[in-house]
């Protein structure tokens, strides 16, 4: 792997460093937020959730408005964009008290990402264009991610020590660091539709009218709906904070030492869409084993342990060949409005997704673990057939394969 790192261009060695960074940074923060909100200033804990829904809604709801300015005017601008607003969100929490400043700050630091994650991955696609490794690429970025959230949360820990105050503004200063490395070493490389002749509306218009696309964005939004259950469904299935804790620790450990290897070994032996499909369905087929009576080790059950293991592999199978496909499916052009649909689905798919399940755990929970498996086996099934007719492109839709 490091091998494979130390051949690619300095873009491109950038952008994976920036992914580490943003994912270091934002997990050092946003795991003790609630915490802060509702312990040291007073406020409730109804208005903390509030705050965490917030945020991640200016965030999702963004994704296409991020995603339609790096396309319209240059991708490291709106990469530098988003970290310069993400500093002013962090510096913010922890400068207000009051509610109305704690909500602009939320609101800033998920714009922030609405502008960043869009244009990063639409950089990282036009980088790659070429490259016939472009699903290796993608993989060591998932392991860059799950270094930064195994390490984040870590370092925040550690900061809480000395204050909320100073663990803002150490997460704020590396986005900060960020910022002076995106300056310095990414191309100013001007966005797909730069003078483009079209309306913003044409050119979301122009992206909707992929069916294969779109068809391939709502099979990929079940990925995030599974996914996300390691932040609700797990800690809801688990009696203690340190199980909470092990939980993600162990996601992160897996995504780090096994995204190669695992990559690697399925790409050798089976095709993009089998592998798309196993994946989903191996995700879905994890949750009955949280409600197995397997015991547990150091007061920590087995039985949720065992789900993460087996859905950070789903993940870890389905992640990188889905990225690569977006630049892939969106003809490669439009990137910065392809990766914000992606993103849209994948934040409704997220936010309703994780209202729903919270609510059925609570009123039946072996009827949610079922349903989760049935869910997505019939997804699994739609993201295998988005696949195999992404291989095999309809005549009359004209695909462009160049800029």
């Amino acid at each position: 792997m490091i091998a494979f790192i130390a051949s690619l261009n300095t873009s491109v060695k950038v952008l994976l460093f920036n992914n580490f960074g943003f994912n270091l940074g934002f997990y050092m923060l946003l795991p003790y937020l609630s915490r802060y909100i509702t312990n040291d200033l007073g406020l409730t804990a109804g208005f903390a959730g509030f705050v965490i829904g917030f945020r991640m809604m200016s965030q999702q709801g963004l994704f296409l408005v991020g995603g339609t300015l790096a396309d319209r005017f240059n991708y490291r601008t709106v990469i530098m964009a988003g970290c310069a607003v993400r500093v002013l969100g962090f510096a913010l929490f922890s400068l207000v008290v009051s509610p109305a400043g704690i909500i602009v700050a939320a609101f800033m630091t998920g714009f922030a990402a609405a502008l960043f994650s869009p244009a990063y991955q639409a950089l990282m696609a036009r980088l790659t264009e070429n490259h016939p490794m472009r699903e290796k690429v993608y993989a060591i970025q998932n392991v860059s991610t799950q270094a930064g959230v195994f390490f984040g949360p870590l370092c925040g820990l550690l900061l809480l020590g000395s204050g909320f105050t100073i663990l803002c503004f150490v997460a704020a200063t590396v986005f900060f660091i960020l910022l002076l490395l995106q300056w310095n070493y990414l191309p100013r490389m001007e966005g797909s539709e730069r003078g483009s002749q079209l309306s913003v509306w044409e050119d979301w218009l122009k992206v909707f009218k992929r069916r294969n696309f779109i068809l391939f964005c709502f099979a990929m939004s079940a990925y995030y709906l599974l996914f996300n259950q390691i932040y609700i469904l797990l800690p809801l299935s688990v009696p203690n904070e340190r199980s909470v804790a092990a939980i993600f620790t162990l996601s992160a450990i897996l995504g780090v030492t096994l995204q190669m290897p695992i990559s690697n070994l399925t790409t050798r032996h089976f095709s993009r869409p089998f592998r798309l499909g196993l994946g989903l369905a191996l995700m879905g087929c994890s949750f009955p084993l949280m409600s197995l009576p397997f015991g547990s080790l150091a007061e920590i059950p087995l039985g949720p342990l065992l789900t993460t293991i087996v859905l950070t592999l789903g993940m870890l199978i389905v992640f990188p060949p889905a990225i690569s496909m977006v630049p892939e499916l969106g003809g490669e052009c439009n990137h910065g409005v392809c990766f914000g649909v992606f993103y849209l689905f994948a934040g409704i798919a997220g936010a309703a997704g994780g209202g729903l399940t919270a609510w059925m755990w609570e009123l039946n929970p072996r009827a949610l673990l079922a349903g989760l498996v049935i869910f997505s086996l019939i997804f699994a099934l739609a993201l295998w057939f988005s696949a195999k007719l992404a291989e095999k492109p309809p005549k009359n839709e004209q695909v462009v394969t160049g800029i």
